[in-house]
């Protein structure tokens, strides 16, 4: 796990700390939500 801190890279309540959060929620709950509902096609 990589933890994002004040004062050593990317500020969380900045537009790319937000932009980094947003992707990262994308990649671990919207891909594998992806894949289950689209991946059923028998």
């Amino acid at each position: 796990m990589l933890f994002v801190q004040t004062g050593q890279g990317v500020e969380i309540l900045s537009p790319i700390g937000i932009l980094i959060i947003l992707i990262g929620l994308v990649i671990t709950v919207g891909f594998p939500f992806a894949m289950i509902k689209f991946g059923k096609k028998s």
